[in-house]
Formats: structure tokens, C-alpha cells, sequence
């Protein structure tokens, strides 16, 4: 989901050094609580007192392993965004980064936040009733109906093809959530089996992983087995390239897992058949799915904190938990960016446009064009960029609705026939299609804005996947497979769209 989280509210703001507050001058943590509270009353327009902080700091909680972070108490709170004047709602994002919240959603009508329990009875105490309901009454009690799986699961050894059975979209890769090194893995099982997959690193984070990229596309020369009468082909001055990317936000797995059986499912059909609809897209497009952009942040997000959303960079942020580095990769990008001042905010954007490493090599990825193992470049057609949650297909601009991007008509027309062809498919969801802006909040420095606005590619679109609210970032394994249908589906038609309309003319 695009950035939004306002820092560990009421928790972080008062140590437990601190002890409970006395009658004399206010610390500036209390100051900063005050300030952030006086921001979130406007909601309901009282005047009564304030309370004060929590005595209490926030205390990380951890599993019996040491090892994972736990919300035992947490509740996602819905905010009946639509009744909240423009006002009201720009204080309370103002406000954002002084507190200490996490915002899951934000879209036109509603507001879903995270709300530790210490802040809980304070906030009650300053939000109408009527204006908020509890959507996830305990955050950890979801996360143990699918857990962090620390056993071995296939891919763990030996050989890749056999373990994940990539000769098929049964794989069981497709039935669960994996580690970094096992979509590794399944991606480069791809490559052994199918001799139309390529891979290559675009890049390296702060931690020293490699961003992976994998590439298929279907050449008649160097394809034995794809016959030249099997539709019509494009000599290599006549390809493009349609890239998709996901996990921007670490906790966004579902991301990942779609983009991998999008991938999975074309290859597979376009070998199985070459006069299918796949193998003719193969042919006039090289699809490119970088589907872990955030490999550091999705690491620590299996490892440590399932709910991690940023990368893993040292920002500074002295005063941040120990634990709390890193940048929110979807406002890093460089059009539009505006630098953030608390590094210790979930939504902390970096000082300066591309600081993040893996926002840098994703921009130098678009604007040099394809594999740089190939030696030349591709001419970009589309860019999706694929996150959760939400059921939302968009175009640019995402940081204001007064730019209205020229092509605007023609992107609603094609994201209308991507969000039917998505709820047309065997367990289908409805998603919605409109500009960035007006369906979530207005977010600065986005990836759709930069490859739309500055690295020229008109059919840019970021989509929020399942679900609307009912699991949010915790969408249990059994719904992969139905949310890979659907970005499959949906994909192709906007492939399908974009050579109807520019190329095949």
C-alpha cells in the first residue's frame, strides 16, 4: 500500500524513564504528545482536557524465539474517512508524524489504522463514536492463523525443478508465502526449465542482496521449439517491454506471489501452445518481473517483523528504536519528492529523491531500458507497480489531483478493461479504477508518477491487491492462488490493449 503510517504513537512518545507525568513544565516528548493529540481532537471538535501520555514506552514484544516481533492487543481501527471534512483529515496526516500509529489504508471513504493498546482508551476519548469500528480487534491473533514459518519448506535443497514442479501452475509454490531465497529459487527454476526466462541483478541493497530480475520473452531465432508460423512475429527492433514490479512495501507479500504466477502462467502457456494469445505477447513484449524490490525489508519482514513495510538503510534517527531504520521506498522516487524530516516515521520518505538504493537502481532500470546483459534497450510500453491492499487499479499522479496526466481518457478506458477482466476470472473480485489521488491519499515522490512524468512510460499503474480490509497485510495463503489470477488476467488484457492501440496499427 502506498506510505502512510505515523510513528509508534502514544507508545514511543513517552520513555518509561520518564515516569508519570508531574504537575511541572511538560518534556518535549509530552509536548509532541499534546501537539499530535490537539491535531486528532479537531476530529470531533472537543475542547476537554487533554490526557496525558502513556507513563509507559513502547516495549517491543517478542516470541518465545526472540526472534519475532509480536501485536498482541493491536486493533485496526476503520475511520469513516468520508465524513471527515478536508480539514480535518489534512490535520490528522499532518499529524501523523507525531504520533505513533500505523496507517493501513487510506482510501476516499475510509481510514484504517493500527492502534497499539496502551493508545487505545485515548483515542476512543478523542474520536466519535459513530466515526470509528473495530475492523481487526487483535492483530497477533490474525497473524498466528498464518504464521512465519520457520520450518523447512520446499525449495530449502535439491534440485529446484523437482521441489517446485514448475512444469505446472499446481506448483505448491503457488499455495504458500516464501522467503526471499526460495522466490529466488522458484525464479530461477523458471530459468532451468524454460528456455524463453532469463535473470539478472538490476541492483544491490544497503545490506548486500541482489534486486532480481526476471525477463521472458519469445525470439524465433533463439527459440528452439517455438515454430515461425506460430502467430505473428516482431523482428527484435519491433519489441517492447512491459515491466512489473512488486514489494515496494515489505509486509505487501501477496505482491510478490501474484507477480511470480503472473509470470509462472504466461510461460507456461505460451510453451505449451505456440498459437496461444501468451506466445503472441511473448512475441511483441518482454515481460520483466521484479518481484521483490525490497529485499532487505522483506527479509526482516519474515525474520523479525511481519508488519515492516520500509527497507533496511541506516538513515541516522537517533532517536528511533534501535530497530527502526530504513526508507519508505514509494516516496522516494524522483518526481515530486518531498524530503521528510522524522526518520523514525514508517512513511519516512529520505532526505533526498533516490537516497534509497533500491529506488536508484529501479529508476536507472527504466530510464537505460531492458537487460543490461543484452547490450541495447527496449522502449518501455507499461509499468505496474503492485502492492496490497485495497482492490484498486490507478494511473498517475498520485501526489495531486490538479495534474491531470494528457493521456488520463485512454488509461480510465484500458484500467476499466483490466479491473473486468480481474473480476471476470473464476473467484474474481471487483477493483476499482480511477487516478492515484482521488482514490487513496495524495502521496509525493511515487513510483507511477516518476515512470509516467519523467521516464516516459505512458501505461504506468499501481495496483492495490486483496483484500479490502478483512485481512489487510495478513491475507491468509489459501487466496494467492484467486489474487495471481486475477493480476494474470488482468495484465494480459492491458498487454492485449496496449498492442491494439499503439502497436498493431
Amino acid at each position: 500500500m502506498r506510505a502512510l503510517s505515523l510513528p509508534y504513537i502514544l507508545l514511543a512518545i513517552a520513555p518509561a524513564t520518564l515516569g508519570a507525568p508531574g504537575p511541572g513544565p511538560r518534556s518535549a516528548q509530552q509536548q509532541q504528545f499534546h501537539l499530535a493529540a490537539q491535531a486528532v481532537s479537531a476530529v470531533s471538535g472537543s475542547q476537554a482536557p487533554l490526557p496525558d501520555p502513556p507513563a509507559q514506552g513502547h516495549v517491543q514484544l517478542l516470541d518465545s524465539d526472540g526472534k519475532h516481533e509480536r501485536y498482541d492487543g493491536h486493533q485496526v481501527w476503520r475511520l469513516d474517512w468520508a465524513r471527515l471534512s478536508t480539514r480535518v483529515k489534512d490535520n490528522i496526516l499532518n499529524a501523523a508524524d507525531s504520533l505513533g500509529l500505523d496507517i493501513w489504508r487510506a482510501s476516499s471513504t475510509t481510514f484504517d489504522v493500527r492502534v497499539p493498546p496502551l493508545s487505545q482508551s485515548i483515542l476512543r476519548s478523542l474520536l466519535p463514536a459513530d466515526l470509528v469500528s473495530t475492523y481487526i480487534p487483535d492483530v497477533q491473533a490474525l497473524l498466528d492463523s498464518a504464521p512465519v514459518a520457520d520450518d523447512p519448506l520446499p525449495g530449502d535443497g535439491g534440485d529446484d525443478d523437482d521441489v517446485w514442479n514448475v512444469t505446472t501452475l499446481a506448483s505448491p509454490f503457488h499455495d504458500g508465502y516464501h522467503t526471499l531465497d526460495q522466490v529466488y529459487q522458484f525464479g530461477e527454476a523458471l530459468v532451468s526449465h524454460f528456455n524463453i526466462v532469463t535473470s539478472y541483478d538490476i541492483g544491490t541493497t544497503a545490506e548486500g542482496r541482489p534486486i532480481r530480475a526476471w525477463s521472458a520473452k519469445i525470439d524465433e531465432e533463439a527459440t528452439p521449439g517455438i515454430p515461425e508460423d506460430g502467430g505473428d512475429a516482431h523482428d527484435e527492433n519491433d519489441k517492447f517491454e512491459f515491466i512489473i514490479q512488486a514489494n515496494q512495501h515489505a509486509r505487501e507479500w501477496v505482491s510478490s506471489s501474484a507477480a511470480m504466477y503472473f509470470l509462472h502462467s504466461l510461460v507456461l502457456d505460451a510453451t505449451a501452445d505456440s498459437t496461444s494469445h501468451a506466445a503472441q505477447l511473448l512475441r511483441t513484449f518482454t515481460f520483466t518481473v521484479v518481484a521483490v524490490v525490497n529485499p532487505d525489508g522483506f527479509t526482516y519482514s519474515h525474520e523479525h517483523s511481519r508488519l515492516w513495510r520500509k527497507n533496511r538503510q541506516d538513515v541516522g534517527g537517533l532517536l528511533c528504536k534501535a530497530d527502526s531504520p530504513g526508507i519508505d521506498l514509494n516516496g522516494n522516487w524522483g518526481h515530486k519528492f518531498v524530503p521528510s524530516r522524522l526518520a523514525c516515521s514508517e512513511s519516512y520518505s529520505g532526505q533526498t529523491a533516490f537516497e534509497a538504493h533500491e529506488t536508484r537502481a529501479m529508476a536507472d532500470y527504466l530510464v537505460n531500458g531492458s537487460n543490461p546483459e543484452a547490450g541495447r534497450t527496449l522502449p518501455i510500453k507499461a509499468f505496474i507497480d503492485l502492492h496490497s491492499y485495497g482492490q484498486l487499479f490507478m494511473f498517475p499522479f498520485a501526489y495531486s489531483c490538479a495534474d491531470f496526466p494528457p493521456d488520463a481518457e485512454n488509461l480510465m478506458e484500458a484500467g476499466l478493461g483490466v479491473a473486468k477482466a480481474m473480476r471476470m476470472t473464476t473467484q474474481g473480485e471487483g477493483y476499482q479504477t480511477g487516478q492515484a489521488c482521488d482514490l487513496t491519499y495524495r502521496s509525493a515522490g511515487d513510483a507511477i508518477d516518476y515512470s509516467y512524468a519523467v521516464a516516459d512510460v505512458r501505461w504506468s499503474y499501481s495496483a492495490e491487491l486483496r483484500d479490502t480490509g478483512t485481512y489487510g497485510f495478513v491475507l491468509p495463503p489459501h487466496l494467492i492462488r484467486p489474487t495471481g489470477e486475477e493480476v494474470s488476467a488482468g495484465l494480459r488484457y492491458l498487454a492485449t490493449f496496449i498492442f491494439d492501440t499503439e502497436i498493431d496499427l
